[in-house]
């Protein structure tokens, strides 16, 4: 193939490309807000979208570690592979156990124990996929820059309305709000179980004046779950009405 056919053709792809993504922002701006509001206001799980991001990452991953036809990419596939089966850890690790592994991610990797980080995290997985420059690779890609962004938007919505509840008890004296905190906790604890559970933090937060959404009350739940058990302690519970900073969370 001559050096002008090349050329040619290199520029024809460029065009395409183009076209693709000038095209693809068009729909996000025509449709994304209807999208996040979708996501922010409906009954969608958040946690069920970024472990179908996960599940996706992963088989991406194991596909191209197994591809032979494309030995160079193996590297970056076994990358791919490990990043999905991190993050479908991350978002089932109150569920299947295997504490010491969550244990060590908090040690050294802390931010990944964080809504923010995890958001990040997750859109800097989808910007490899999208410098792949192949048509998969922008739909993964575009999907799990989607699951960033709206793990992010989503968290910092759910983080204002709980800074909302520490801001109403703030004329409240020390000894009058921790008698508060206990007689909401127990209240609401509603097996005994000295913990507050997904079923049971809906209630309270209704309580106190604050109606989420799924996807917020999932974004709520891990806010507050800062030791990762997939339940609210009440010293948990009790750091975050006493004034807990959620600016990073």
């Amino acid at each position: 193939m001559s050096e002008q056919a090349v050329e040619e053709k290199a520029s024809l792809m460029g065009r395409i490309g183009t076209a693709m993504i000038g095209k693809g922002i068009e729909t996000l701006t025509a449709h994304g807000s209807k999208v996040a509001d979708m996501i922010q206001k409906g009954p969608m799980s958040l946690t069920m979208m970024c472990l179908l991001g996960g599940l996706l990452t992963t088989l991406s991953g194991l596909f191209g570690v197994l591809n032979v036809l494309s030995p160079f990419d193996v590297l970056a596939s076994a990358y791919n592979f490990f990043f999905g089966v991190l993050m479908m850890y991350l978002e089932l690790h109150d569920k299947i156990g295997l504490n010491f592994i969550y244990k060590r991610i908090e040690h050294w990797m802390r931010i990944l124990t964080t809504l923010t980080g995890r958001s990040l995290f997750y859109f800097y997985v989808g910007s490899l996929f999208l410098s792949k420059w192949t048509f998969m690779g922008i739909l993964l890609g575009m999907y799990m820059c989607a699951c960033g962004l709206f793990s992010f938007v989503v968290g910092k919505s759910a983080a204002q309305k709980l800074e909302s509840t520490q801001f109403e008890l703030n004329d409240m004296e020390s000894g009058e709000k921790a008698e508060f905190i206990k007689t909401k906790f127990d209240e609401f604890d509603v097996d005994g179980s000295g913990f507050l559970d997904g079923k049971e933090l809906p209630s309270l937060l209704k309580s106190l004046g604050h109606e989420l959404s799924k996807p917020e009350l999932d974004s709520a739940m891990l806010i507050l779950d800062t030791n990762g058990s997939g339940k609210i302690e009440y010293s948990e519970f009790k750091d975050w009405l006493l004034g807990r900073d959620l600016n990073f969370v």
